[in-house]
């Protein structure tokens, strides 16, 4: 009998993140989307042969790295990371789309931000998915995360393993991009917000963003960030370490 007792709290504590996780994800689902905006993105980045032999070192960033805005049909073409072997080193071309959300359900409101993968980087480090936002609202939740992802051999696993920093005007969260041969990678956070004024609110405004490394950088040193209106600050000696990309900015006309 003790067996079979410990065999069910084993299970019990084993999923039920998952079981939270899921009923979470219903929640949101359920929840009337009353702003939405989506952008799609290339990233290009350079790595000389120079900076390739040095690929391990976490001390100085071996990328170059830009990324430009382009069509919903342009993403959709994408098939796969495209990568250029030149004299001088590789050149490696992705695709990504962010979307930014506002949700209501009655008496509350949620910023939601949703990074898809089009097709996969090469590296994999602590990225950094954000929300910024103006100070008439404030956090009234905890950061939810969770990153699922699909190896290409068909199995599918979600994670929730993060790292949260909550601010005055946002918040952000850092993780560990899955590695591995993928063929879907989809990383989603979200947050409640509650009123900061007594003044009547007639429009909410959320800033999604998302920073990828492009060189390999440390748990601790991705934590030299912050949020804020327009969406996520890196500190000057990790900026080199990270694309940018223009935020996604959802913007809801309401009376609250």
């Amino acid at each position: 009998m003790k067996k079979y007792i410990k065999i069910i709290i084993f299970m019990l504590i084993t999923f039920s993140p998952c079981l939270v996780n899921a009923q979470e994800l219903q929640n949101t689902e359920k929840m009337e989307v009353i702003a939405e905006t989506t952008k799609y993105y290339k990233t290009i980045t350079t790595r000389d042969n120079l900076q390739l032999n040095s690929y391990s070192s976490l001390t100085v960033p071996n990328s170059q790295s830009y990324s430009v805005e382009v069509s919903e049909e342009e993403y959709n073409q994408a098939n796969e990371t495209k990568i250029e072997t030149r004299n001088t080193g590789i050149t490696e071309t992705t695709y990504k789309k962010m979307t930014t959300a506002i949700l209501q359900n009655s008496s509350y409101y949620r910023f939601r931000n949703i990074l898809t993968w089009k097709t996969m980087p090469a590296i994999r480090s602590y990225d950094i998915i954000a929300i910024g936002m103006y100070s008439n609202v404030r956090i009234a939740s905890t950061v939810s995360y969770s990153q699922y992802y699909c190896f290409s051999v068909g199995n599918c696993v979600t994670s929730m393993v993060h790292t949260p920093k909550i601010g005055n005007n946002g918040a952000g969260t850092v993780f560990k991009l899955m590695s591995g041969s993928l063929s879907t990678l989809k990383i989603t956070m979200y947050f409640d917000v509650e009123k900061n004024t007594n003044a009547t609110i007639t429009e909410l405004t959320a800033f999604g963003d998302y920073s990828h490394a492009t060189t390999p950088i440390s748990y601790e040193n991705a934590q030299n960030y912050s949020v804020s209106v327009g969406g996520i600050n890196l500190n000057s000696s990790i900026s080199n370490y990270y694309d940018s990309i223009q935020f996604a900015e959802a913007r809801a006309f309401i009376n609250w």
